[in-house]
């Protein structure tokens, strides 16, 4: 018999209990998911502004439904799955024992990767969408030169972008620290505040008319140089195919574009070790599809909001980069929305709430790949130190400062590199590689382990049928199509260059390399030290 089969539970895992404490509630939770899959007024201030720039024609609202119906079973599938494996390392704890260890930490690694490169769009998104337009909508207001010249550096040159996201990942690093209860005190009060400004701009444009938008957006293009009727110019020069939106072949980009966004309302599965009554079935459900139908009602108002008052084609040609438009900020949906009126006051609460809208999205990308690392270290993938939790913060301190330095790190590759764009798609494929894996280890859950199934909350059938067997093949499917998309429209992933989509299979493979590297790496370092660390996986961990 083996040394590690005659040694106690504690030795199989680094100790007897993770650390970790059951400090979030399921209002923390459904924030969460919300914040981290589309946070409303942020998803509308780039969503709008990429997909009808790239796919003018585009009709947004029917992308929203189809969204909407593309993630119905695959948070079915998780919901029913995080139920009943209620640990922190969500999928990383299920496929590890339905499947094999192996995929298990492929599947992490994708859902990690995808989210690391979350966590670098969202800084980005700080001084490209917050802080640039904050400081040039008020040097417009204020007629200060140098606030427009500021804002301007914010949104467009590379290391004022850079510095303006490290702060932000300095600001998160320093929360992560403080534990699991300041995480989110501080992601449920920037949320509130980041929603009440975006609300505030959807009551503008309900009241608000587009003749009084069209003179006062003329007003301030005349300030920068612009000449005679500017936004009917830019109306004038919109793409052909903005006068007839609707069609599919620029709707069904537009789906995966809503999706970078909305395809992650099950997220709140890597906080099963610290929500309350994980267990409970009903309230994963309500999570979950809480964050979704939030998600999808405000982004469809927000959206026929901004058409009633600006026009689809006056959106279309502003987006699709008019040599008109000469005004120093981008043609944000917020600063679109502060010129309705053109108020002082209101100007700054809505341009001012949006800058709010990246650390509360921060919070779900940066917390998922802390977690993984603390449970890859937890089951001894990783060095033990990776798996200590401040006893006071409950915080796992060393792979919080592990995961923020990676972050800082792609941050700076993906502000030289990439286009925020690309960094989106290649995070969705990342994604697609754990929830596929997920898929399979639902569907065979019934099957290879029934001792898990038979008393868990995912025991549930229709006409005699698993409800996991009809779940994971159509969730497989949902995420097929948004990789069926990359492939069909080169624009959303590989910057148009269609002879590149091989680079969509090979990175997709190359995620799934990694892991099992990270894996058999693993197996065999510890294996030296006399550890099998597939013994590991025989068991649930301990809460």
């Amino acid at each position: 018999m083996s040394e590690i089969s005659e040694t106690p539970e504690q030795q199989l895992f680094v100790r007897r209990s993770t650390g970790l404490v059951r400090e979030a509630s399921a209002v923390d939770a459904a924030i969460f998911n919300a914040v981290f899959s589309a946070p409303v007024g942020a998803t509308l201030a780039w969503g709008v502004f990429f997909a009808l720039a790239a796919f003018p024609g585009s009709d947004l609202v029917t992308a929203t439904i189809i969204a909407f119906v593309l993630n119905v079973p695959v948070l079915i599938m998780m919901s029913l799955l995080a139920s009943s494996m209620p640990r922190t390392g969500g999928d990383y704890v299920w496929v590890s024992r339905i499947l094999s260890p192996p995929l298990a930490v492929v599947s992490n690694f994708g859902a990690a990767f995808s989210a690391l490169i979350g966590a670098t769009f969202w800084a980005r998104y700080f001084p490209v969408f917050g802080l640039g337009p904050i400081l040039s909508t008020l040097g417009v207001i204020f007629d200060k030169p140098d606030l427009i010249r500021w804002g301007n550096n914010f949104q467009t040159h590379k290391w004022w972008i850079f510095f303006g996201a490290l702060a932000m990942i300095v600001l998160m690093t320093l929360i992560l620290l403080a534990g699991t209860r300041m995480v989110f005190r501080w992601q449920n009060t920037f949320w509130a505040i980041a929603s009440i400004g975006t609300f505030i701009a959807f009551v503008v444009f309900l009241f608000g008319s587009s003749s009084s938008l069209q003179g006062n957006f003329n007003d301030l293009a005349h300030t920068f140089g612009g000449q005679g009727d500017v936004f009917h110019k830019i109306v004038a020069a919109a793409p052909a195919t903005s006068g007839h939106p609707g069609t599919w072949d620029a709707t069904a980009p537009a789906v995966f574009v809503i999706m970078t966004f909305m395809m992650w309302n099950w997220w709140s599965v890597y906080l099963a070790g610290e929500l309350k009554s994980a267990g409970n079935r009903n309230r994963q459900m309500g999570i979950m599809f809480g964050a979704l139908v939030w998600d999808v009602v405000f982004l469809i108002i927000g959206v026929l909001l901004i058409y009633k008052v600006a026009g689809y084609s006056f959106m279309a040609g502003v987006n699709a980069g008019s040599a008109d438009y000469t005004i120093p900020t981008g043609p944000w949906y917020h600063f679109i929305a502060s010129l309705v009126y053109n108020n002082d006051l209101l100007t700054i609460l809505i341009v001012g709430s949006f800058a709010f809208w990246s650390l509360p999205a921060m919070v779900g990308n940066t917390f998922m790949p802390v977690r993984t690392v603390f449970a890859w270290a937890f089951d001894r993938l990783l060095p033990e130190k990776l798996a200590e939790v401040d006893e006071r913060r409950h915080a796992p301190r060393p792979a919080i400062l592990l995961v923020m330095g990676i972050v800082t790190l792609m941050l700076l590759w993906s502000d030289e590199k990439t286009t925020f764009q690309t960094w989106l798609a290649l995070g969705v494929l990342a994604g697609v590689v754990c929830v596929w894996i997920v898929c399979v280890a639902a569907f065979l859950l019934p099957d290879r382990r029934p001792d898990l199934y038979e008393a868990s909350p995912a025991n549930i059938s229709v006409g005699g049928v698993p409800l996991l067997k009809i779940v994971a093949p159509l969730s497989f499917l949902a995420m097929a199509f948004l990789v069926y998309d990359t492939l069909k429209f080169p624009a959303l992933a590989l910057s148009g260059d269609s002879s590149h989509r091989w680079y969509v299979p090979a990175f997709m493979l190359g995620t799934a390399a990694f892991g099992l590297v990270v894996y058999y790496g693993a197996k065999v370092w510890r294996r030296g030290g006399g550890v099998d660390v597939d013994l590991v996986y025989q068991e649930l961990p301990p809460d």
